[in-house]
């Protein structure tokens, strides 16, 4: 457990800046729905080069470990990809930048299943938590892709919205684990120091 919680803080910042990210990044497509898609998508690609980056760090320093680094290496080479495309071609992603939004929050909703992974081999009792987070996210960006919305700034500012959930929900996650670990820690040197205590009478 002690081990878990040390891998953890490698990631601590990378989902903290994760988290900030989506939020500004929501907050500014609900502020300014109209804003140029050029910048639009040029913004969205700079954080994405960023969090594939800081994934692929991430992936590096704790290779092998089952609980918090799985699929790091993919994550981080396709969220840079995506990152760059996103920059160098803004105006190919412009022509259909809700969709290219949707399929984000979708794969950001499938990569928060880790999260409940991560909390049921923390053995919490509120894993499900995070599966259901995981799943609502999924249901917007299916939602966000169907565009039922009559305008596109109404599907913007609907994305953006989902986009500082995103964010908040990451945030909160991270607390979350660190809680439940701290815990688990104690739980695990309490008795530790109860064994040694028998051992030693």
């Amino acid at each position: 457990m002690n081990g878990i919680y040390k891998k953890l803080k490698t990631i601590k910042l990378e989902i903290i800046i994760v988290a900030v990210a989506l939020f500004v990044l929501g907050l500014f497509l609900v502020i300014f729905p109209a804003a140029s898609q050029e910048i639009i998508c040029k913004a969205i690609g700079v954080a994405l080069c960023v969090w594939g980056v800081l994934r692929l760090i991430n992936y590096f320093r704790i290779a092998g470990n089952e609980v918090l680094g799985s699929y790091g290496l993919v994550q981080g080479v396709t969220l840079l990809a995506f990152g760059m495309f996103f920059v160098i071609k803004p105006q190919v992603i412009g022509v259909f930048l809700g969709t290219a939004l949707a399929i984000i929050i979708i794969v950001d909703g499938i990569l928060k299943l880790q999260y409940a992974v991560d909390f049921y081999h923390l053995q919490s009792d509120k894993w499900w938590i995070e599966l259901i987070g995981a799943v609502f996210m999924v249901v917007i960006g299916v939602i966000a892709l169907l565009n039922p919305f009559s305008t596109t700034t109404a599907l913007t500012v609907f994305i953006g919205i989902a986009l500082m959930v995103e964010g908040v929900w990451d945030f909160i996650s991270l607390m979350r684990i660190v809680s439940v670990t701290k815990k688990a820690g104690k739980a695990i040197s309490n008795i530790k120091d109860q064994m040694d205590a028998v051992d030693m009478k």
